[in-house]
């Protein structure tokens, strides 16, 4: 993992206007995100875990000036894009807009029963939304390890909680989600 106090440096100096920080901050990242997007796919297809990266910095960066204070909220910015990503990705391919010889995001992230589990991402993805009004901590700690992949421990330091507390919620979410896909489902 990149070293945090350089992140927030770099941060800090594209905040600034240092031109060139961007794009040390972009080398120093690439790395962790890359790793993060490997482990979220499903299947060995590198091309996903690309993808979804590329993805990403095209959002983190489309608003002009990165806002994140340090390491940590950039992370969690990351996540929830990878999310935005990763479910769009599967709107569009449910909505059979790809062609079917092409290899698309969506399988990386999904597998091989593809149709029964991109559902169940757009599921659990609405399900997400309904727990961020209930309890938003934990609607972020299932974010980050759910659809960004993200270890107990980088969730933690994504989100500025104990390793025990994010424990916690993550099991409090997957118990609250699992309640209300059972509820939506009965």
């Amino acid at each position: 993992m990149s070293e945090p106090r350089s992140v927030t440096v770099l941060l800090r100096a594209h905040r600034e206007g240092d031109a060139g920080a961007l794009n040390a901050l972009a080398q120093l990242i690439y790395p962790d995100l890359k790793a993060l997007a490997r482990s979220r796919s499903r299947n060995s297809r590198s091309t996903g875990a690309t993808t979804l990266v590329h993805e990403t910095f095209l959002k983190l960066l489309s608003g002009g000036a990165l806002t994140t204070e340090d390491r940590g909220q950039f992370f969690a910015l990351a996540a929830t894009i990878m999310r935005q990503i990763i479910v769009d990705e599967v709107r569009y391919a449910m909505a059979g807009k790809r062609a079917a010889d092409e290899v698309t995001l969506m399988e990386t992230v999904v597998g091989d029963d593809t149709h029964e589990q991109a559902e169940f991402l757009l599921q659990v993805n609405e399900l997400l939304d309904t727990l961020a009004r209930e309890n938003a901590r934990q609607a972020q700690v299932f974010e980050c390890r759910y659809f960004a992949g993200f270890t107990t421990a980088e969730t933690a330091e994504a989100l500025s909680l104990s390793v025990r507390s994010v424990e916690r919620a993550w099991s409090e979410a997957r118990g609250r989600i699992a309640e209300l896909i059972e509820a939506s489902n009965a």
